[in-house]
């Protein structure tokens, strides 16, 4: 029974042999289908059984697969009573039963199904409640424990109105959810009062209490906390949590829970819209995604996803599915093709450019989607184009990102920056760094700030040391070994990007020419140093080629005591060796690929020779959630107040084509002025970066 449990710890009976056969009754739950059980009753008992039995289960997590059995239920007429069954032994054995065994031990007025604001609900997992020991995942989730609140309310929400629970269930479950209310719980001014995953996450649950038990405890409270996280929101136009993957769904997930229960899916829709249309900017249908903070590698085992659509999502990360349900709700509200596009990117990969997927692709589509299949609501691709995303696009209009891409078809080159300077708490300064370039299906540069600059003792955890782990310029005093950035660790650290950056909202631009091309710039001022200042030029054609041309020009405060250089992170494998190098080129691999992308395909970087650069590259420990790779570097001597330029070229390119002959036909040039040319003589193109931009064929 170890196997069996640990399964159901995490919410899910995964198939595999360490479980048991598919014909028994406790395996490979949720299953896609109910229909065809015919010991239903034995199915429901036995499950029951086996989840009131284990002592512990996750509050927070655990609960968002059941969520989702029940929404396919719905969504699929209610047609599946036997579906209906299994919630309801979840809800007995997972809620019902731990509180009457809770109960027997007199400790039944410890279980709480909300989060809470109490103390020690984090690493000690253990709270102290009126001088009582609660357990975290025992008597309850700690503060992330009311992310499933929602989840829970809504399952109780479907069995009670199909007379599903008995009359004293029903009293027993008022009683759970009135006690979770407590002051002894929540003190609903402490901890996040603000737009974020935590007050968002938890928010749900309460606010559906709320409404099936208005006379709750603290009900006044808690409903003027949920204003008050609301007004924050809507008052900034936006909520400013970079680390997408995991936290954004959860966040987003909240956002759809308070509106369908308050009524702002209607009142509030053109925020709602606003806020999805920002994240829909995140994604295109190169079948590959980068994020400014996580690596988001496309899962290995495909068959999974085919399976079992509705609980495994498409890019490997944590509780991957919840973010296809989030675009799949989202698109269900308000009819939207463009959000039924994202979800099925994310839930299945996308669809290539000649259309053609497997069968095994088609009907996971067909089970996963068929609400909208009913209702003849198709995908459609959003509009493409280089442009400067927006924070707050109703209000404040910042500039957050730049996006250069011809359109979002399947295949078409991508390219994206993080532009905004404010640091988040679960993420570092990632300002200005380059998240993702694709080209063709294959995703060759990514990197990581979620997990760098974090240390246990004096081991690193993550990927570096945070900016050397970013694909940007990186200026490092010379007492430094270019590029290992000692920003948080020894005692002569350089803080000299972190916090002070500003970008400068006047310089930015985005735009295309009339082939397809994309063009776009950016600033930051006070860039290592007061007075000193980064630009950067970039064009991605519609081939895919990607120019970089970076300027910068030191403070005074940088004297001769500066290196500079761009750092970039890219695929590793046998071919490419680590070490110094005296060549101004790199042969690469991709970072990941998407599904359909059937060629193999690898990537050259050019840098423009200078007389005093020095070339290199580093394979470093890999954060968590980005896949192995190596950082490659060029740099040189800077000097205050005066302008250096950094050219770098990117070609992507499939084999078996010989990249010899590729670099024998490209040629750079570089004035003193930053002027720009390339000459791309193997495939015909010439581009020009200096106060304006072109590209001829």
């Amino acid at each position: 029974m170890k196997c069996l449990r640990l399964a159901i710890l995490i919410g899910v009976f995964f198939n595999n042999d360490c479980l048991f056969s598919e014909e028994n009754i406790l395996s490979g739950h949720p299953r896609e289908s109910y229909s065809d059980v015919k010991n239903i009753d034995e199915m429901e008992a036995a499950l029951r059984d086996s989840l009131a039995s284990i002592e512990r289960h996750s509050f927070s997590r655990g609960w968002w697969v059941w969520d989702r059995l029940r929404c396919r239920y719905v969504d699929g007429g209610r047609k599946d009573s036997s579906a209906l069954r299994v919630l309801r032994a979840v809800f007995r054995g997972l809620l019902l039963d731990r509180h009457k065994k809770l109960e027997e031990k007199g400790e039944g007025d410890l279980l709480y199904i909300f989060y809470t604001s109490l103390t020690g609900d984090r690493k000690e997992s253990t709270l102290n409640v009126n001088g009582r020991k609660v357990f975290r995942d025992v008597h309850g989730g700690g503060y992330h424990g009311g992310w499933g609140g929602a989840a829970r309310m809504r399952i109780y929400e479907e069995l009670s109105s199909q007379k599903m629970l008995s009359a004293e269930e029903e009293v027993r479950f008022e009683e759970i959810v009135k006690q979770s209310l407590e002051p002894r719980f929540i003190d609903f001014k402490k901890k996040a009062q603000s737009a974020n995953n935590h007050s968002f996450g938890n928010a749900g649950g309460i606010a559906l209490a709320l409404d099936l038990f208005p006379d709750a405890p603290q009900a006044d409270e808690a409903r003027a906390w949920i204003d008050r996280i609301w007004k924050n929101l809507s008052e900034f136009g936006d909520w400013t949590e970079w680390n997408y993957y995991p936290y954004g769904p959860i966040f987003l997930h909240g956002l759809i829970d308070i509106a369908e229960i308050t009524g702002r899916i209607d009142t509030e829709k053109e925020l709602i819209n606003a806020v999805g249309n920002r994240c829909l900017g995140f994604i295109h249908g190169g079948g590959v995604r980068g994020n400014p903070n996580c690596g988001s590698v496309v899962r290995d085992d495909l068959e999974l996803v085919y399976k079992d659509p509705w609980n495994y999502g498409y890019y490997d990360v944590e509780t991957s599915a919840r973010d296809g349900h989030f675009w799949y709700r989202l698109a269900k509200h308000y009819k939207n093709p463009y959000y039924l596009w994202a979800a099925e990117q994310v839930s299945l990969g996308g669809r290539p450019l000649n259309g053609k997927v497997s069968k095994e692709y088609d009907s996971a589509y067909e089970r996963r989607f068929a609400w909208f299949i009913e209702r003849d609501i198709k995908p459609k691709i959003p509009e493409g184009g280089a442009k400067i995303g927006l924070l707050s696009s109703l209000k404040n209009k910042i500039p957050e990102r730049l996006y250069l891409n011809r359109d979002r078809k399947a295949g078409s080159a991508f390219a994206a920056f993080f532009l905004y300077p404010e640091k988040d708490e679960h993420l570092d300064n990632v300002s200005g760094h380059l998240y993702e370039y694709s080209v063709s299906g294959s995703k060759y540069l990514h990197t990581s700030g979620k997990y760098n600059n974090v240390y246990s003792g004096k081991d690193l955890r993550g990927g570096g040391t945070g900016e050397e782990s970013l694909d940007l310029l990186l200026v490092m005093h010379n007492r430094h070994q270019f590029p290992l950035h000692p920003d948080r660790k020894g005692d002569d650290r350089d803080f000299m990007r972190r916090g002070s950056i500003k970008h400068d909202d006047a310089f930015v631009i985005a735009e295309n020419n009339k082939f397809g091309d994309s063009y776009g710039r950016f600033a930051f001022d006070n860039y290592y140093g007061e007075g000193s200042r980064w630009e950067r030029r970039v064009v991605l054609t519609r081939e895919g080629f990607f120019i970089v041309l970076d300027r910068y020009r030191g403070g005074e405060i940088l004297r001769e005591d500066y290196l500079a250089g761009p750092v970039w992170h890219v695929g590793f494998d046998e071919a490419v060796k680590e070490g110094g190098q005296s060549k101004n080129w790199f042969d690469f691999p991709p970072l990941d690929n998407a599904w359909w992308k059937k060629k193999k395909s690898r990537a050259l970087l050019i840098s423009h020779p200078h007389s005093k650069a020095k070339y290199g590259l580093i394979k470093q420990k890999n954060s968590q959630d980005t896949s192995p790779n190596v950082t490659l570097y060029s740099y040189r001597p800077v000097s205050s107040l005066q302008d250096e330029y950094f050219l770098n070229l990117f070609i992507p390119y499939d084999l078996p084509v010989d990249s010899s002959s590729i670099l024998k036909q490209t040629k750079t040039h570089l004035d003193s002025m930053g002027n720009a040319k390339i000459d791309l003589g193997h495939a015909g193109i010439e581009i020009l970066i200096d106060e304006s931009w072109s590209v001829v064929r």
